[in-house]
């Protein structure tokens, strides 16, 4: 009989509503939860929107995921020394959980998701002084990231958290290749389990299709301006007489979003583009399902080889063909033509040769598609992958 295990999150403030880590701490706790675990997410702070997700609650449950915001509040104040009272409620009322937690007798684990090294450190600590294993839930390499001039304090940080954070916790939890060479190097003793992007599946079974206008859909968030704006040049590569149209559901700031906009108007048919924002879940896995393609190439550069785009497992299993190039850890996973469209390399011509495919062969490229979500439902499926996160976090003990 396996014994429960007690998992918390920590780091993370924007439970259950967020971008990609938000969904992956969903799917790593449903794995938890299918070896019959107990698992809450401990918000610090909160930083969510009141009219973006109204009606929720400081405590509740989300999907049979248990969650708290330690500091009473779920919504990001808009007053200055209120929303600074809140930090220090918050960062209290968490030490006092853990100590509660240490006091009932729990043997528990830690996952932390954060980008913060100081964080890391202070989760570490707590974890000596209350008796818990730390899990670090590594997803991107953080030193690769194009920073301002000025941002001094991130950098310093950021090559701190990746040569140092690895070595503190008790185990690691990388999302790729990359990653993993990494830690071989800086903490070459540390036992760590890769996890790529986990997939929901059965949530897009029920997705229905959304008219009949043939689209390649880009999702993302406005920050990756440089990738967007490679998808809509390749897009206007693509023969003149295309009945094909390009969706982007872009999310992000709103000055961010109105310079991809005004990318978009500077192009010779800028109708062919239509823009989507704030779609609902359900809406998007339909957008996904009626695709003809998904985009989402990757960059020859340290930061997109040590990713895993969490869209991709979603793309994949929308059952139609992804597009992507031929870099980072699409090179491990997939074959071009054979279950995922590949590019040779991040050059916007050869791109645009991958769309102009689907067009050509549309009966071939649904066939790659049919056989990229078999291959990714062998690799991704979260139900799949439950035992082996199980076994690896009671090997820390």
């Amino acid at each position: 009989m396996r014994k429960e295990k007690s998992i918390i999150f920590l780091g993370y403030s924007s439970f259950p509503y967020g971008l990609a880590e938000a969904q992956k701490i969903i799917l790593i706790s449903k794995c938890l939860l299918l070896e019959h675990n107990k698992v809450k997410v401990i918000c610090r702070n909160g930083f969510h929107n009141k009219i973006k997700t109204p009606g929720l609650t400081t405590t509740g449950s989300y999907e049979n995921i248990e969650y708290i915001y330690a500091s009473g509040s779920c919504y990001r104040n808009d007053n200055f020394f209120k929303r600074r009272i809140n930090e220090i409620k918050g960062r209290i009322n968490e030490f006092l959980l853990l100590k509660r937690m240490k006091k009932r007798g729990a043997y528990y684990y830690a996952i932390l998701s954060t980008r913060q090294f100081g964080s890391v450190v202070y989760y570490v600590l707590l974890s000596r002084l209350f008796r818990f294993k730390t899990v670090l839930n590594y997803v991107e390499y953080y030193t690769a990231f194009k920073k301002g001039k000025y941002q001094l304090l991130q950098k310093l940080n950021d090559r701190l958290f990746d040569r140092y954070a690895p070595r503190l916790t008790d185990g690691i939890l990388p999302i790729s290749e990359f990653l993993i060479q990494h830690i071989k190097k800086v903490a070459p003793r540390k036992k760590y389990l890769k996890l790529p992007g986990l997939t929901d599946f059965d949530k897009y079974e029920s997705a229905g299709l959304i008219g009949t206008e043939p689209y390649f859909l880009f999702c993302g968030s406005a920050s990756y301006k440089e990738i967007i704006f490679f998808v809509i040049s390749s897009f206007f590569l693509l023969k003149k007489n295309t009945a094909y149209r390009l969706y982007l559901v872009v999310s992000g700031r709103d000055s961010e979003i109105q310079e991809v906009k005004d990318y978009v108007n500077r192009q010779s048919n800028p109708e062919a583009v239509e823009f989507f924002s704030g779609v609902p879940e359900k809406t998007l896995y339909s957008l996904y399902k009626s695709a003809k393609a998904l985009l989402i190439p990757l960059r020859p550069t340290s930061q997109d080889a040590a990713r895993f785009p969490h869209k991709t497992g979603e793309y994949l299993a929308s059952g139609n063909p992804v597009i992507s190039t031929d870099y980072g850890e699409m090179k491990f996973y997939f074959k071009d033509k054979v279950n995922m469209l590949l590019a040779g390399s991040y050059e916007e011509q050869l791109f645009a040769e991958k769309m102009q495919f689907v067009i050509d062969a549309p009966d071939e490229a649904a066939a790659i598609g049919l056989r990229g979500k078999s291959k990714a439902y062998e690799l991704f499926d979260y139900k799949r992958k439950a035992p082996l996160l199980n076994e690896f976090l009671a090997s820390l003990s």
